[in-house]
């Protein structure tokens, strides 16, 4: 999932045939519903991989087409967002976001499975305090988050490779968990900014969800991980 950010953080093309222009207002209220609605797809995921049918499923061989199509398949969204973004296409941007909410969505459900209801809401209300602090930062100290985004993406980077070692070599990863969650925290602050800069359209809006959705998730999957360490 960490890999998906890349992706979705290239360039808007104001300069392209534009949807009509929303109120920040309007603007704000969009991304905030789709970010809504991106976790309503994962809760419905981890509804649907909580029933006997789904672990039949699973047992019957089908985990690896599916977590493999559902990463193709959230891949396709984002470049039809991207996509949507520079044509200023309503229809092809909520298409996009539909695709990439509910694959993506999905497979970020896999990682509720083995936590139970109280540790998700407190990783949930934790997530939602990071949130509101980096994003007042981000559109406060916008220069700094701009100076800091190549930092990070290399550190996360470096982060994963740490984490792939310590994975084979069964060693509890509880630091590199901090520091995902330091450096997309980061990721919220710069992506907060980003959506101040752009024209308020609704492709742009549903642009900047998703890439905010990617950043909230991975902070809020990694408290979850911090959170199940410590039961």
């Amino acid at each position: 999932m960490n890999d998906i950010q890349g992706y979705q953080n290239g360039p808007i093309e104001s300069g392209a045939r534009r949807a009509k222009e929303m109120s920040p207002r309007a603007y704000n209220l969009a991304m905030s519903a789709l970010i809504f609605l991106g976790f309503c797809a994962m809760g419905a995921g981890a509804y649907f991989t909580g029933t006997m049918s789904f672990a039949r499923m699973m047992m019957s061989g089908a985990a690896l087409p599916l977590v493999f199509g559902s990463f193709i398949l959230t891949i396709v969204g984002i470049v039809m967002m991207s996509a949507a973004a520079s044509k200023q296409s309503v229809g092809l941007s909520l298409a996009g976001y539909a695709i990439f909410a509910s694959t993506f969505g999905l497979t970020a459900s896999f990682g509720l499975a083995n936590y139970d209801l109280p540790t998700i809401n407190t990783a949930f209300i934790a997530t939602a305090a990071i949130t509101f602090v980096f994003g007042a930062l981000g559109v406060t100290f916008p220069k700094f988050f701009q100076r800091v985004y190549g930092i990070g993406f290399g550190i996360l980077l470096a982060t994963i490779l740490v984490e792939i070692v310590l994975m084979f070599m069964g060693v509890s990863q509880t630091i590199t968990d901090l520091i995902v969650i330091v450096v997309f925290a980061g990721f919220i602050g710069y992506d907060t900014y980003v959506a101040t800069t752009v024209p308020s359209t609704l492709p742009n809006a549903v642009l900047m969800a998703s890439n905010l959705f990617v950043d909230i998730i991975n902070v809020f999957l990694r408290i979850l991980n911090i959170l199940g360490r410590r039961d």
